[in-house]
């Protein structure tokens, strides 16, 4: 199995790191160069699987890719004709579902391979196919391809109710309006950060765009966007998994330029009921793990009679991303707590990991489960983690916990959002090599 470590836990983890851009808005964003025949510039691109497979997708296109300076990206799509995303690339992740609403502005059609990608439930395209089929895109499947046909004649204005408040459905949707002619409202739109980088960015681009940030998107499209120069937020889900480290093992972390009350405000909130200490310094925030973590359960919504509840909910609310490190956290403090993913049908399948470390946690059904004593101190052992990114990163923060050896298995799917975990943990003192 691939990508195989062994982990001495139980060291305090301390240092100063700078947090990933968020891989969503890069996710998001790097189909927006179909839109500008004279090309966008990414700053700061990393080397995740994700963001090479992307560019690979470009470069089988024809498209020009091109260094500027030593941290600037420059993709130009002015000699791409073709609308179809090539099957082996666009099979290997999910995110390659993005580029239809950017092929469809710009063609008029698009050939998307049935995605792959994480391993994370159903992850169902019908709010894909629906808001294009509102729209008045005829869709047929063939091949294991899905084929994307814009109407002929576009009405100049159109309102779009989206069946639930999709990230990649918003931004597909979005994007698409924003590269043609007309007039598009998208209500109950995702509002996460990731959605509001890319809609910044089409409106550096030309695009006219009100309600950025909100739940409901007036777009004024235009079939001449011009270049732009993207740059990504600081990842919330990477800073959590900072603020997690540091609080079990009992270490102290500074994270850079991760002071950003708009992003992080409200899950810091949440953080403090699980007894986390965060200090703001400037831009920065500090963590200080060196006291024992009490959950503050009179403060938590309640699923019960003297029962806490922790679920998560579309932006603003607590993102499902986080949720698997809140976990290996609860685990370690003092108190029960019940966790809810309605989003994901298998998104706890990574707990029966933490189970065989040592966790309390009762599995009530398949998006239930009930953290309940914490765990004096994890045995370790062997453990197989699953295809999902963030509960093996669960998986492998809670094997630095105490002071044990654990082995994990399958980690390297983990590089597909932190293409320098190991490495930048280790410059924080964890113990990590390769098994």
């Amino acid at each position: 199995m691939k990508g195989t470590f062994k982990i001495k836990g139980g060291i305090p983890l301390k240092g100063e790191v700078t947090p990933i851009q968020n891989k969503n808005s890069l996710m998001g964003a790097l189909p927006l160069a179909i839109l500008s025949k004279e090309g966008i510039s990414f700053n700061n691109l990393p080397q995740t699987t994700d963001v090479e497979c992307f560019l690979e997708i470009y470069r089988r296109w024809g498209a020009k890719i091109e260094s500027i300076g030593k941290n600037s990206t420059c993709i130009s799509t002015e000699l791409i004709s073709s609308h179809v995303v090539d099957f082996e690339m666009g099979k290997r992740l999910r995110g390659a579902f993005s580029f239809v609403g950017p092929l469809l502005a710009r063609f008029g059609k698009a050939e998307v391979p049935i995605p792959g990608g994480c391993k994370l439930g159903a992850r169902s395209l019908s709010v894909h196919i629906k808001a294009f089929k509102d729209l008045g895109v005829t869709i047929e499947e063939k091949n294991e391809y899905l084929i994307f046909t814009a109407p002929k004649k576009k009405k100049k204005s159109q309102q779009l109710w989206l069946m639930e408040a999709s990230v990649t459905a918003t931004l597909n949707t979005a994007v698409y309006a924003a590269g043609c002619d007309s007039y598009i409202e998208i209500i109950d739109a995702a509002c996460e950060p990731h959605v509001t980088d890319v809609l910044n960015a089409l409106s550096k681009m030309g695009a006219s765009i009100q309600g950025i940030g909100t739940n409901h998107l007036k777009i004024n499209g235009t079939s001449k966007l011009k270049k732009c120069e993207f740059s990504a937020s600081p990842d919330f889900v990477d800073i959590a998994g900072y603020i997690v480290a540091a609080s079990i093992t009992k270490g102290e972390i500074r994270i850079k330029e991760a002071n950003q009350p708009l992003i992080m405000g409200g899950i810091l909130k949440w953080f403090e009921l699980f007894g986390v200490i965060v200090e703001k310094d400037g831009t920065d925030l500090i963590v200080k793990g060196d006291h024992d973590l009490q959950l503050h359960t009179d403060e938590f919504p309640l699923a019960g009679k003297d029962m806490a509840k922790f679920v998560v909910r579309p932006w603003p609310g607590f993102p499902v991303d986080i949720l698997p490190v809140m976990i290996t956290l609860a685990t370690k403090a003092k108190g029960a707590l019940l966790f809810q993913n309605w989003m994901y049908e298998s998104g706890f399948d990574f707990v029966r990991e933490l189970l065989y470390l040592g966790a309390e946690i009762f599995i009530s059904d398949p998006q239930k489960i009930i953290v309940m004593d914490p765990v004096i101190n994890y045995i370790g052992g062997e453990v197989a983690a699953p295809g999902i990114i963030q509960g093996t990163k669960a998986i492998f923060l809670a094997a630095l916990a105490d002071n044990v050896e654990t082995i994990v298995h399958g980690t390297d799917i983990l590089r597909r959002r932190y293409p320098n975990i190991f490495e930048t943990y280790k410059k924080l003192g964890a113990q990590i090599e390769e098994y």
